[in-house]
């Protein structure tokens, strides 16, 4: 008797979608073969891989994470289509309850290596050009942190380092939805700081309160300095996409590495 093959289950998001949209589908095939055939006129930017579950239940598996979302509210964007209200990461949280019920479910968290690449990228430059300032863009989530309110406030903040930023280095904030662009620059001003409690200013701007405490925990920050703002649309996702940017950032980018040049020399000419 065969043996039936495994398939997947997806999340997708989309650089033109609102931050709470995703596609959740199944495929039999690798998941990136499907993304890449969803890339056509319908949708302005590619899809890009946020999480997949694999599983020879994948029929079942969809269903249940499906039906699992609308136990709740009913969060589908249109009637019988695979998009839903629901923010990425949730519907992660999903997929994890979801897998508990199955005995061969393996998850992989794209996303989480898309962060890891970008990280290794910088620190192979960083060893490449020791003692060279970098040029860094860095995402913020507006959902979760009220930047524009830090800087208006503060002209300054702390900021929980997973890359190799250095005092000296500078970079541009890209904000995330509702103005996906770049909106400031900056400058670091010291890096590898552990917390202290100079840095509690920013509990202020945390959308919800609780998170400061998670983040405080961190315990590695670095200091950054506004140096300048602008409203430019020639510096929105788009724009920034068809300059060299691959997708919507979700770590920092060193825009020092070779692979940015061209995206580099078009947010410095535009800013």
């Amino acid at each position: 008797m065969a043996t039936k093959e495994p398939g997947y289950v997806y999340i997708l998001t989309n650089p033109s979608f609102r931050e709470d949209w995703v596609k959740i589908g199944k495929s039999s095939r690798p998941v990136d073969v499907r993304s890449k055939e969803l890339d056509n006129t319908a949708v302005p930017l590619p899809f890009e891989i946020f999480a997949t579950m694999k599983t020879v239940k994948y029929n079942e598996a969809e269903r249940l994470v499906h039906r699992y979302i609308e136990r709740f509210t009913n969060l589908r964007i249109r009637n019988n289509r695979e998009f839903f209200n629901v923010k990425p990461e949730e519907a992660l949280e999903i997929f994890k309850d979801v897998s508990l019920l199955l005995d061969d479910a393996e998850i992989d968290e794209v996303y989480k290596k898309d962060i890891v690449e970008e990280s290794e990228k910088s620190i192979r430059t960083h060893h490449s050009s020791e003692g060279e300032n970098r040029i860094w863009m860095i995402p913020c989530n507006q959902k979760f942190f009220d930047l524009k309110g830090c800087f208006k406030k503060y002209g300054e903040m702390y900021w929980s380092q997973y890359f190799n930023f250095r005092k000296g280095d500078t970079g541009y904030i890209y904000m995330s939805s509702p103005d996906s662009a770049i909106v400031y620059s900056i400058e670091v001003l010291d890096s590898e700081l552990p917390y202290s409690t100079v840095m509690d200013f920013k509990e202020e701007f945390f959308v919800d309160k609780s998170d400061f405490g998670a983040w405080k925990a961190h315990n590695r920050f670095a200091h950054f300095r506004m140096t300048g703002q602008t409203n430019s649309s020639r510096l929105n996702l788009a724009h920034l996409m068809s300059h060299g940017l691959k997708m919507a950032p979700r770590g920092a980018l060193n825009l020092s590495y070779k692979d940015y040049e061209e995206l580099k020399k078009y947010i410095e000419d535009n800013f």
